[in-house]
């Protein structure tokens, strides 16, 4: 593939060479909160003999593809490949065009997690954290878990939590209350909140000069209606009080100048909306608050935006789950961002990643480690959580 020095593609662990006579394009979306995913699209031929090349073949070696074979994608301009993806097979579609040279097979599926969300169930899982609970679900599938405390005990003669679906519902289910990211990267799965603090990646570039300008379009908005203050509160059953919990300090790190509150400062509104929570059957104030202080997490990227990077000019993977630095957007949208999704696309033509950033702010900071037109970071975020995977067999994990 031109303009790309590496592009790796391992089928069952291994690695085919006729494949990239072939290939048309592949594409990688790598995200924070969902599965990631990736596509292969290949070109087919009709046989002198009858049939058509990789629809007929019954296994890897031969060319063919089929549901649940393992793939893994790897995609770098140095001598180390990235690996953007290691998952599984979903589906095999061909298309059948008027002009037989034109006719292509699409290849698609989804990262380890795509195995945890198969089986539908209940189960109680009584006396544990929620971090217990991610921390059983990943081992279950042999991945390696990284997973942050949650501290608080579902106590089951107040409580039992039940589970009712599959074990990757469950799990985003549980992300969703105390506000962190659920993701499989790899052999491992991650259960944590966003990590705010990791050194940036390289610099992605708007409008500063012909030689420094890596991204084709960027897109970003504010919004200044999310509630800022969670308040929650209970009738205690056995003393008939009513109990109290409100959040209204960030748990989370600043990546811009101005969060919402400050937006508002001198207007004649709340200078802080309060979002009143349903306490569900929470029996315990820190249960309250652990639940308060997760939507709070949520409520506080009051700025998203998404644009198209061409991966060419800017050298390397950009990669979800890390913090990116914004440059040339102005001193109201330039400044630090946290990423939650990347589509790497790679053709003949060239490398393009689409992406989506998130930030609790507006206006840059004052200390942003911009680099130059020239330069190039010294450990880009996720390099010290880079992507590791089983060289070769037919599992993602053992």
């Amino acid at each position: 593939m031109p303009r790309v020095r590496h592009c790796v593609i391992r089928v069952d662990g291994e690695v085919h060479e006729g494949l990239y006579d072939d290939l048309i394009a592949v594409e990688v979306s790598e995200r924070v909160g969902e599965p990631s995913s990736f596509a292969l699209q290949v070109g087919i031929y009709k046989k002198q003999q009858g049939g058509w090349t990789r629809l007929d073949e019954t296994s890897a070696a031969d060319g063919g593809f089929a549901p649940w074979q393992r793939i893994t994608v790897a995609a770098s301009f140095d001598d180390s490949p990235d690996v953007l993806i290691d998952g599984y097979v979903a589906g095999v579609g061909p298309r059948f065009e008027p002009v037989e040279a034109d006719s292509y097979v699409l290849v698609w599926g989804y990262d380890a997690s795509y195995a945890m969300d198969l089986d539908e169930k209940v189960v109680a899982w009584p006396d544990k954290k929620y971090s217990d609970i991610a921390t059983e679900l990943f081992q279950a599938y042999g991945l390696d878990p990284t997973v942050v405390d949650t501290q608080v005990v579902q106590d089951q003669t107040k409580e039992l939590l039940i589970q009712r679906g599959t074990d990757w519902q469950f799990l985003k289910e549980l992300a969703r209350r105390v506000g962190f990211d659920v993701f499989v990267r790899g052999g491992a799965g991650y259960f944590r909140p966003a990590e705010l603090s990791r050194t940036p990646q390289k610099d992605l570039a708007v409008h500063v000069g012909t030689l420094g300008t890596n991204v084709t379009w960027f897109e970003p908005r504010v919004v200044g209606d999310l509630p800022t203050k969670i308040a929650m509160a209970r009738a205690n059953p056995l003393t008939k009080a009513i109990e109290k919990v409100e959040v209204s300090e960030s748990p989370l790190r600043a990546l811009g100048e101005r969060a919402g509150d400050a937006l508002r400062e001198g207007r004649q509104i709340p200078a802080q909306p309060v979002a009143l929570a349903a306490p569900e059957p929470l029996v315990t104030d820190q249960a309250m608050e652990a639940l308060a202080t997760g939507i709070r997490r949520r409520n506080d990227w009051i700025v998203t935006g998404e644009g198209e990077l061409d991966g060419t000019l800017y050298g390397r993977a950009l990669r979800a789950d890390g913090v990116v630095l914004i440059k040339g957007a102005g001193q109201s949208f330039s400044g630090r961002y946290y990423v939650t999704e990347v589509t790497h696309r790679i053709t003949p033509a060239g490398y393009t990643q689409r992406f989506k950033v998130t930030r609790n702010g507006l206006g840059v900071q004052g200390d942003e480690p911009f680099q130059g037109a020239d330069a190039e970071p010294g450990e880009p975020a996720g390099n010290d959580e880079r992507v590791e995977v089983r060289g070769a067999g037919r599992e993602v994990a053992p």
